[in-house]
């Protein structure tokens, strides 16, 4: 089986679990370089880390997992962080660090950094990842392949914009009727997409590829933590759909099927165990500048 080679660009951040104690690494493109290397995958992560005792944890756990970060930003500042509760097993977010590296010094992108992610086979970029939508325009015209995340939020003008320049989106659609959500899915395509995936939460997921529409029935479990269930889903499709095994299974249709089952039981896989890989450290909920420059 060929190894996929995927590089995530983007966040970095600690979800920080009050009721534990316990700061648990994340970030969407993260968390996917970090699963689809459990996978398998050849991955790398282009982020910013800060030089505090947070950032050095960060890029340590990436990097204890095998991920190449050779190609991401140090800065003088603080990692980003969310305040988490779990409410029956979902995340409530609190407070929020908005004064992280990630954003004072989003990645310009020089045209080493663009020759680099040439090397992957695509790229993964959300909607939050501090990539504006003219720099998502600028490397798919640069011919480097990405898979981005709309969040559950997108706007119409996400849509409109980022649309035409990726290969694959996946929208988090849970708050969409089904009809809707195939609406969304044929204009993400009708604009040059080629492939749209949205995921439903307990319901059962539907892409589209301008032919016809695929559905997925999650994989039911007992969610101890939902935090990560997307980018889990995202880099088990990826993986799958990017390896020669999946290339040997004949018809696109056969591939996107199998890709969806394939990321219906990994992020099953995920939801059972806490935070968005299972690794965490101990914090002071109370005290966070033992870790963080703030």
């Amino acid at each position: 089986m060929r190894q996929p080679k995927i590089i995530g660009i983007g966040i970095a951040t600690m979800d920080i679990y009050c009721h534990q104690n316990r700061m648990y690494p994340g970030g969407n493109e993260f968390n996917i370089a970090y699963h689809a290397k459990k996978q398998g995958a050849e991955t790398a992560f282009m982020g910013v880390f800060a030089n505090d005792k947070a950032g050095a944890i960060l890029e340590n756990t990436l990097q204890q997992a095998g991920v190449d970060t050779k190609h991401s930003h140090h800065e003088i500042g603080s990692s980003g962080y969310s305040k988490v509760e779990l409410v029956n097993g979902d995340r409530v977010f609190g407070e929020v660090n908005f004064n992280g590296v990630t954003d004072r010094f989003p990645i310009q992108f020089t045209m080493e950094e663009v020759a680099y992610i040439k090397t992957y086979d695509i790229a993964c970029i959300s909607r939050g990842a501090r990539v504006s939508n003219e720099k998502v325009k600028m490397l798919a015209e640069q011919g480097i392949k990405i898979c981005y995340d709309f969040y559950d939020n997108f706007s119409d003008k996400d849509i409109l914009e980022i649309s035409p320049y990726v290969e694959i989106s996946f929208l988090s659609s849970s708050h969409l009727s089904e009809a809707e959500t195939k609406n969304i899915l044929k204009e993400v395509v009708g604009l040059g997409c080629s492939l749209a995936v949205g995921t439903r939460g307990e319901k059962p997921t539907i892409a589209y590829d301008g032919q016809q529409f695929y559905s997925q029935e999650i994989c039911r479990v007992k969610a101890i933590d939902t935090m990560g269930a997307g980018d889990s889903f995202i880099s088990a499709f990826l993986m799958n759909y990017l390896s020669a095994a999946a290339d040997e299974l004949g018809p696109a249709e056969n591939k996107i099927k199998a890709s969806l089952q394939c990321a219906a039981e990994y992020a099953a896989k995920v939801v059972v165990i806490d935070g968005s890989l299972g690794v965490s450290y101990n914090i002071n909920s109370q005290e966070l500048s033992e870790y963080f420059n703030v």
